[in-house]
C-alpha cells in the first residue's frame, strides 16, 4: 500500500508557563483534520524525534498533549535545542481509509526513529522500551549499520 503525507514546516513551542503550561503553541497553526504529528528538538540542523502520535483531530490533539505533564517533561528535560511540533496531514488515496492510514503512518515514523536511535516516549509519556543490536565482522556498515534498535513489545 502506498501512502502519501503532507508536512508543514515545524511550529516552535514557547513556554506556557504565564498559561500554567510547561509550553504552549499557537492552536491556529493546525487543521482540525486527520493526520499524524512529531514533537522533536532541534540542535543545529538536525531534528530528533521525541515523541510520534496520530490523531481525526490534529489541532485538538496537540492542544490536549500540552496538558499531559508526563510528556511535556519529557519534551522539556530532553537534551538542548529548541522544541518543536511538526504535523503531516493524511492524503488517502481512492480506496483507503483515513483511520487506517494515519495509523500506519504512526505505526511508521516510530519504528523509523526508533530504528535511528531517537529517544521516544509512548502515549503515556513512558519510553518505549527497546533491544539494541550492535554488530562488528566484515560487513559493510552501510548494508548492516553498527548499531540497530528494534521496539519490545510488552514481555520482550
Amino acid at each position: 500500500m502506498k501512502l502519501h503525507i503532507m508536512w508543514e514546516k515545524p511550529v516552535l513551542l514557547r513556554s506556557g508557563l504565564k498559561d500554567g503550561l510547561i509550553y504552549n503553541v499557537d492552536y491556529d497553526s493546525f487543521d482540525r483534520v486527520p493526520g499524524v504529528y512529531i514533537f522533536a528538538r532541534k540542535y543545529g540542523k538536525s531534528y530528533e524525534a521525541l515523541y510520534v502520535g496520530q490523531s481525526k483531530n490534529i489541532r485538538s490533539r496537540i492542544k490536549s498533549h500540552l496538558n499531559n505533564l508526563k510528556l511535556m517533561r519529557h519534551i522539556e528535560e530532553a537534551k538542548s535545542g529548541k522544541r518543536f511540533v511538526i504535523v503531516g496531514y493524511a492524503s488517502p488515496r481512492p480506496g483507503q481509509k483515513v483511520e487506517k492510514v494515519i495509523k500506519l503512518l504512526e505505526r511508521g515514523l516510530i519504528r523509523h526513529f526508533l530504528s535511528e536511535g531517537h529517544d521516544l516516549v509512548n502515549q503515556q509519556g513512558v519510553r518505549i522500551r527497546r533491544h539494541s543490536i550492535e554488530s562488528a565482522g566484515g560487513v559493510p556498515k552501510a548494508f548492516i549499520p553498527s548499531t540497530m534498535f528494534l521496539e519490545m513489545k510488552r514481555g520482550d
